[in-house]
C-alpha cells in the first residue's frame, strides 16, 4: 500500500516548472479539475510517483547501506508529445533538479542531526501524518511480518484511518 495525497498548483501555473509553465501537453483524460492539481503517491518499498498535469515522474530510491542511498529519477511524458522534433523536457527536470538537489540535502542533515549527541526524539508535527504513517506501517511489517495498508492522521485530529480515505 502507499500513502501520497494531493496539491493544488498556483493559479497562474499549469505545471511545476521554474516558471509554472509547461512545455508539454496535458495528460489527455485529465478534467480540468484534476490539471489543477498534481498527486504524490508513495509505494513500498521504494518507488515514488508524482502525477503532473503534464507529466509523469518516479524516483526510485536504493539502498546501499545505512547512511547510502541511490536516487533514480525517470519523466515520463505521453508518447505524442516525447516524439516531437522541437520537445525539450528540461521545464521539468531542471525544476526537479534543484527540488531534489535541496530535499537531498535536508534530508542528508536530518540524518547527521540523528546521529549527533545532542538528538532527543520527540513528537510529529499534524503537518507530518505521511512520515508518522510511514513509521508506524515499518513497525507494524516488523511486528507482523507483512506489509499493511496504510494508516494516516485525518485532518490533524490525532485519529488514524486507512490511507485513501478522506485524506
Amino acid at each position: 500500500m502507499g500513502i501520497g495525497g494531493p496539491m493544488e498548483l498556483r493559479d497562474e501555473a499549469q505545471t511545476m516548472s521554474l516558471d509554472g509553465r509547461s512545455g508539454g501537453e496535458r495528460i489527455p483524460g485529465l478534467t480540468d479539475e484534476q490539471a489543477r492539481r498534481v498527486a504524490y503517491f508513495s509505494l513500498a518499498p521504494n518507488l515514488l510517483i508524482t502525477l503532473q498535469p503534464d507529466y509523469v515522474m518516479t524516483h526510485r530510491l536504493t539502498p546501499l547501506s545505512p547512511g547510502r542511498t541511490v536516487v533514480e529519477c525517470s519523466w515520463l511524458f505521453p508518447e505524442h508529445v516525447a516524439a516531437r522534433p522541437d520537445f525539450d523536457p528540461s521545464f521539468a527536470s531542471d525544476f526537479w533538479d534543484i527540488t531534489n538537489e535541496q530535499d537531498l540535502a535536508a534530508c542528508e542533515s536530518v540524518y547527521r542531526g540523528m546521529h549527533s549527541e545532542g538528538f532527543r526524539p520527540g513528537p510529529f508535527d499534524e503537518r507530518e501524518d505521511a512520515v508518522r504513517a510511514f513509521q508506524a506501517q515499518v513497525a507494524e511489517a516488523y511486528l507482523t511480518g507483512r506489509w499493511g495498508k496504510a494508516k494516516v492522521n485525518t485532518m490533524g485530529t490525532g485519529d488514524l484511518a486507512d490511507a485513501g480515505a478522506g485524506t
